[in-house]
């Protein structure tokens, strides 16, 4: 039996993982991941000592097992190409590769341990913490707009608007990020704020930081975004309880406010900003496209073996050593997070992956409409899903902050109603 002293080390940990675990997206990545990466080994450690780790929650056991096969096919499809790698630093990078996915079991298993000891109370805590870590970056996104309007200090990210005219730049103005690195790593995190203040606020208070958050999205100016929030408004509305005739008014109401806001705000230069960049992802002539397509081609003339176990962990990283007579790409991720899975894992790897996401997701689905913390879960895995298209993070601590809330969530719904959660 676990003593109270270390459940109460535990809880401590998990409380912190909800504070800091987004802190991935941001130049504290590095530190972040030492000091988490410390705590959850250690009470790994601990509970296989004391042989005290158990857990009977049915999601976790899902992400958990299809994220081990990720893990396993991912080693053996590296071990039949590792006599390809040029560069003796890959063996390093799969070392580096294997501890944060070690660390990201470490995170699951001490979650599912966690749940089985924990209260309503507890639970509700979790949340509370991810929100007000959300609440800060959106604080500090709201002051970046302040710093850039009179020129106050703020942290240096790629805020940049990048490949354009000096006019139009200076008609910009400037990408917002928060502290994240670039707008596509903040993205995430946006969504997921609403979720959980979905799950927390009342209605008046939830309505307040939609607006708030809704133009914080605006300002990224960032066509990941835009995207990500035509496709989750989009799914809101098609799983949510409203009758039918009331979702094609609330559609249409928010459809045409949008509208009218880029009407009577937008100067050109935006307008032709944003479709330059749409039209370079949609034709392929865009880094993040051509990616997508080298990666996928190359994968496509793999041998049977990496067709169905892939290339190995983190092998991206060395992705000139696959390619012959092709000009050189230098990206160490897909940013696509089934792309990566397909090439690191193989067939396999992506099918698993997909099978507990579907597992999870049917899960979600039997108590949407449980409770604001059954739909709020439902949000953020349709949410994850969404920037897994333009986000390959799922070594990062957020990516498993992201899948923690989710759990959690539905931990709560299952508990049943409760408006104040």
């Amino acid at each position: 039996m676990i003593s109270q002293k270390s459940f109460d080390f535990k809880s401590v940990v998990i409380y912190i993982f909800a504070l800091s675990a987004p802190l991935s997206t941001t130049f504290l990545d590095k530190p972040n991941l030492a000091l988490l990466s410390s705590l959850f080994f250690c009470v790994f450690l601990i509970g296989l000592v004391n042989k005290s780790l158990k857990f009977n929650n049915d999601i976790v056991k899902a992400l958990l097992y299809s994220y081990f096969f990720v893990f396993l096919f991912s080693i053996i499809g590296g071990y039949s190409v590792s006599a390809l790698y040029s560069s003796p630093e890959q063996t390093n990078k799969t070392i580096s590769r294997i501890i944060t996915m070690c660390l990201g079991l470490s995170v699951l298993i001490v979650l599912g341990d966690w749940l089985t000891k924990v209260n309503k109370e507890q639970l509700k805590l979790f949340i509370k913490l991810s929100f007000i870590t959300t609440c800060i970056f959106a604080l500090l996104g709201i002051y970046q707009i302040v710093a850039n309007k009179f020129n106050l200090p703020f942290i240096s990210t790629r805020s940049d608007v990048y490949g354009t005219s000096s006019s139009m730049k200076e008609s910009l103005g400037f990408r917002l990020t928060s502290i994240a690195r670039e707008p596509n790593f903040y993205s995430p995190i946006l969504f997921e704020s609403i979720c959980l203040a979905f799950a927390l606020l009342n209605r008046n208070k939830f309505i307040i930081f939609l607006l708030i958050t809704l133009f914080l999205m605006f300002k990224t100016l960032s066509t990941g975004v835009y995207a990500h929030a035509i496709l989750f408004f989009t799914l809101i509305f098609v799983f949510s309880r409203v009758r039918k005739i009331y979702k094609i008014m609330i559609f249409s109401i928010l459809g045409g406010g949008v509208a009218s806001f880029i009407y009577m705000n937008l100067d050109a230069f935006w307008l032709q900003y944003f479709m330059t960049k749409l039209q370079a992802e949609v034709s392929g002539s865009s880094l993040r496209s051509s990616v997508y397509i080298t990666v996928l081609r190359t994968y496509l003339d793999s041998p049977y073996l990496n067709l169905f176990f892939g290339h190995g962990l983190n092998s991206l990283t060395s992705f000139d050593d696959f390619i012959i007579g092709t000009n050189s790409l230098e990206f160490a991720i897909s940013n696509n997070l089934y792309i990566d899975f397909l090439w690191d894992s193989g067939v396999f790897g992506l099918l698993f992956f997909i099978l507990g996401v579907l597992y999870v997701f049917m899960a979600l689905n039997a108590v949407k409409h449980n409770s604001k913390a059954g739909f709020s879960a439902f949000m953020m895995l349709l949410s994850l899903l969404i920037s897994s298209l333009y986000r390959s993070e799922y070594t990062t601590t957020h990516f498993f902050w992201v899948l923690a809330n989710i759990v959690v969530l539905y931990c709560l719904a299952k508990k049943g109603p409760d408006n104040d959660t």
